[in-house]
């Protein structure tokens, strides 16, 4: 049976509206909050969103997913809040305003984990007393542009240096075609078009963004979700994941049942960044996908949804 998620707004603290997606009675012993990464949506999740109800029973947990600022059903980015911090800030505002004061479980999926780390450098005293676990999936804790995007590591300073000008250039020239499509083409034409630019696109991308024996569906998802990103919203999120460095504020987690979950094929971000998380944080357990790509609870959801489950039944009140 599919579970319907029930939708519903929260505002930030800049007056932004967010889409928040939850599942299971409020009184739940557990919740999981589930927190996407860059260019995709509450949807990257589907699967543990369906499968952890049936795992843990359905008034056994709670599951939280929102779409950050600039992705998804959420509003547009304003200039200037495109900034790691600012998402942290918008956690705090679904922890507070939907979560509520029971424990709760964390999975964050790249800038997802990102987001939780900048929590940890502002907000160390929720961690142990609200949030009692985590899952860090296909993420870093920085030096993003460290053999990113399949460059290899000797052009990595070039790289970080060339990679935000060359992204916001691409998602300004995004935008500019989308609002002169608006205005001459008809919807059924865009339609088209977008069809057809995502047949050009899909071969690349799937190369890139997933690894080994993909469901298609899966990858249908994926672009599905880029789609709807803004240009000033793709451009400027991944520049504060090229500026991301919080390996200290992993520290604040050294008390938690923390997962590490990396695919070996994962080109956006190499193994290399779960193994430097996990040499930051020798208290988690590393678990490694042969074959995955960095999306991993699309592409392993068996395994990512397990092993929540697992943190889920280690905190629960």
């Amino acid at each position: 049976m599919t579970i319907q998620a029930e939708r519903s707004d929260v505002t930030t603290t800049d007056g932004l509206r967010l889409n928040v997606e939850t599942t299971g009675p409020q009184d739940a012993p557990v919740t999981v909050l589930l927190v996407h990464g860059w260019t995709c949506s509450t949807r990257s999740w589907h699967n543990q969103v369906e499968t952890l109800p049936q795992i843990l029973g359905e008034d056994a947990v709670r599951v939280v997913t929102y779409d950050h600022r600039g992705h998804g059903r959420s509003e547009a980015a304003p200039v200037g809040s495109t900034r790691i911090e600012q998402l942290a800030d918008d956690l705090m505002t679904v922890l507070d305003t939907v979560v509520g004061d029971g424990p709760v479980v964390y999975a964050g999926h790249s800038m997802g984990g990102m987001t939780l780390m900048a929590l940890a450098d502002q907000r160390p005293e929720l961690f142990g007393s609200r949030i009692k676990a985590a899952a860090l999936v296909s993420t870093t804790s920085g030096q993003a542009s460290s053999g990113a995007l399949g460059i290899p590591k000797r052009f990595d300073t070039a790289a970080a240096a060339f990679a935000p000008r060359a992204v916001n250039l691409v998602g300004s020239r995004v935008e500019r075609k989308a609002r002169r499509a608006a205005r001459v083409a008809a919807a059924h034409r865009r339609r088209a078009l977008e069809t057809a630019a995502a047949r050009l696109q899909r071969p690349a991308l799937r190369q890139m963004v997933f690894g080994k024996k993909v469901d298609p569906a899966e990858v249908d998802l994926f672009l599905a979700d880029l789609a709807v990103v803004p240009g000033p919203s793709y451009g400027g999120f991944f520049e504060a994941i090229l500026q991301h460095d919080r390996g200290h504020a992993l520290k604040v987690l050294d008390q938690l049942p923390v997962e590490i979950m990396h695919g070996t094929r994962d080109r956006l971000l190499p193994p290399r960044h779960a193994n430097r998380m996990a040499a930051e944080l020798p208290t988690a357990r590393l678990w490694m996908y042969p074959g995955a790509g960095h999306m991993l609870m699309q592409e392993r959801p068996r395994d990512v949804t397990h092993r929540l489950a697992s943190l889920a039944r280690k905190v629960k009140a």
